[in-house]
């Protein structure tokens, strides 16, 4: 099953926002991504129905891939969407059967 083209091709083009991510590296290299907002909040924990929910955003570790962009590359780093800016606390991978490098990577975020 192809989840880019059937699952995430139309969920990121009608929920995707723009974003710029700004790498802690020496020269800030800022980096356009699409994101899924989800600052509302994400439960987070391993019992969601109690969980803590954290504002948050989801992309697609493809795309990260695309920009050259490696996982590591997001602690410290900062995204900017919808007019706020937020510093990525911690993410982790939400893959799909076919693996990781399909899937999204959830960002935790916390407000700059």
């Amino acid at each position: 099953m192809d989840y880019a083209a059937l699952l995430f091709d139309p969920t990121y083009s009608i929920f995707g926002v723009d974003a710029v991510l700004t790498l802690a590296d020496t020269a800030g290299t800022e980096v356009p991504l699409v994101v899924i907002d989800k600052t509302g909040g994400l439960p987070i924990g391993p019992n969601v129905e109690i969980g803590t929910v954290l504002p948050g955003a989801v992309l697609r570790a493809s795309d990260l891939a695309d920009e050259g962009v490696e996982r590591d590359a997001l602690d410290e780093a900062v995204i900017a969407f919808n007019g706020k800016i937020w510093r990525i606390a911690s993410y982790y991978p939400k893959p799909v059967p076919t693996g990781e490098a399909n899937g999204e990577i959830v960002l935790v975020l916390e407000a700059v």
